[in-house]
């Protein structure tokens, strides 16, 4: 019984003071885990790494396929989207533009701070010149991670956009 509790109490100290400092920040969990999904998802489990707030933009449930869908390999074509106005210097004032330079850079700054998941599911309902200026203004990880996640040819679309406009 004595060995046993020799035992366990080498255990909880082995992993309790790893586990403390990781806590107050001393070891670098954010860093450790930012290539390993997997070991950030077991961060986020016993507590080291806070817990990412999702918030459905689309409340509305979608219908599983249908037998008849599945057999096919027919993929259905997109909606067509709606026309945005093009924000181009001569067409807004100058604080206009600045303040329009402002916003896509928070809401840049908003994606990357969600999910690569829940970004590309946002991401999917706007159109290229729209996702092209915000990732524009986000960090190249998040930015590879996104196009990572996007279906291959809106992904080559964006890239080849990315890489020509500057």
């Amino acid at each position: 019984m004595k060995r046993l509790l020799k035992v366990l109490i080498i255990f909880l100290i082995v992993l309790g003071i790893p586990y403390g400092l990781a806590k107050v920040g001393v070891i670098p969990v954010a860093r450790l885990t930012a290539k390993n999904p997997a070991l950030a998802k077991f961060a986020r489990t016993i507590g080291l790494m806070p817990r990412r707030q999702t918030v459905k933009a689309d409340t509305k449930q979608e219908q599983p396929p249908s037998p008849a869908s599945e057999q096919s390999p027919v993929k259905p074509a997109e909606p067509p989207r709606p026309a945005t106005p093009a924000l181009t210097p001569a067409s807004v004032s100058a604080p206009s533009v600045d303040a329009t330079s402002r916003q896509i850079g928070w809401v840049a700054k908003v994606y990357e701070n969600m999910e690569p998941e829940e970004a590309v599911r946002i991401m999917e309902r706007l159109d290229d010149r729209e996702v092209v200026s915000l990732l524009r203004r986000m960090k190249q990880r998040q930015v590879a991670q996104i196009l990572a996640l996007m279906p291959p040819d809106r992904a080559a679309r964006l890239s080849r956009t990315l890489m020509i406009q500057r």
